[in-house]
């Protein structure tokens, strides 16, 4: 081993090999030298002033000098001509200073590389989500995923349906979890969850205990739903013009807690998806199921440019297996 190579993956160097310059011969020097301390060393060379050296280190000058003699008592020769008032390197110094450069910039170039490498075998995954991250499991899938393959990353992008899909057509999304009224048709994408809209009521409410809930029961209900533009907003708008009922929207919110907030002081009705509301919904509060044909599917979309990997494959495979 010689001295461009002494530093390897630790901030302290175990070992240099020295060069006599009188008999050209090595001699091991075990030292426990950390590499600020050369670096406190070259910097002193180039100013050749202990003041200005510490104002750039942002140390103060005795420590800087407790170092400097600490790294004389390690390798065993003086380093600083002190006889003399200007600030001069001895010979052992000057050789010093030499490798000491190369040591540093060796260990710069090492990280650089290290980190460079770690890069490398990062994988990146952009994963869209229209505000369903936690009460549909995919969290938990993410996490799974992260436990299992160490070097994965995942960029989390949330969004209404609008937002998301805008962001795949710009190639910014790998994977996506998204709502829509039907089920997927192409090799690309899978059903990971189906699902109905139901009704949240108070459990003084009459409606909290019978079976189903037909369209007309909510005439002059106050309803609280989640933003216009969500699909399962246009979808209950739709049946309701298809059934010509018109229902009394009273209250629309994007957080699935204040519509239950809403519920819970009004004693009005809120419509959710069934899969928010099993997630969300605690007494006093109670789920009763709507008797209609609104449903709504989370599909799994794996997009073009992504580039296959185990990774990948590993988080598909969990998403399958949790579809209901």
């Amino acid at each position: 081993m010689n001295i461009q190579t002494a530093m390897f993956f630790q901030l302290n160097i175990p070992m240099i090999i020295k060069y006599d310059l009188n008999n050209y011969t090595y001699r091991k020097l075990l030292i426990d030298m950390e590499i600020s301390y050369l670096n406190e060393f070259i910097v002193l060379a180039k100013y050749q002033n202990y003041f200005k050296a510490s104002q750039e280190l942002y140390i103060a000058q005795s420590t800087l000098s407790k170092h400097i003699v600490s790294l004389e008592n390690e390798c065993g020769y003086r380093l600083i001509n002190r006889a003399n008032k200007q600030f001069e390197l001895t010979e052992s110094g000057k050789l010093f200073l030499h490798y000491a450069k190369i040591i540093c910039q060796n260990y710069k170039d090492l990280s650089k590389q290290l980190e460079q490498q770690e890069n490398d075998n990062l994988i990146t995954i952009n994963l869209g989500a229209s505000r369903l991250m936690i009460e549909y499991g995919i969290t938990n899938l993410i996490s799974k995923c992260v436990q299992k393959f160490s070097n994965v990353r995942f960029r989390i992008h949330e969004g209404s349906e609008q937002e998301l899909a805008q962001l795949i057509n710009e190639g910014k999304i790998d994977i996506s979890f998204l709502r829509s009224p039907h089920p997927p048709h192409d090799n690309h994408s899978f059903t990971y969850i189906e699902e109905s809209l139901c009704a949240i009521v108070h459990e003084s409410h009459p409606l909290a205990y019978v079976s189903q809930i037909d369209l007309s029961m909510l005439e002059n209900e106050q309803l609280y739903l989640p933003p216009e533009f969500a699909l399962e907003h246009q979808a209950f708008l739709n049946y309701c013009e298809e059934q010509q009922f018109y229902p009394l929207i009273s209250f629309t919110a994007p957080r699935i807690e204040n519509l239950l907030e809403m519920v819970n002081t009004n004693n009005g009705v809120a419509l959710i998806m069934e899969q928010q509301a099993n997630y969300y919904v605690t007494s006093p509060l109670k789920i009763v199921q709507l008797n209609s044909p609104i449903k709504l599917y989370i599909n799994v979309n794996v997009h073009n440019h992504l580039i296959a990997s185990k990774e990948v494959a590993y988080l598909l495979e969990l998403a399958k297996k949790h579809r209901n």
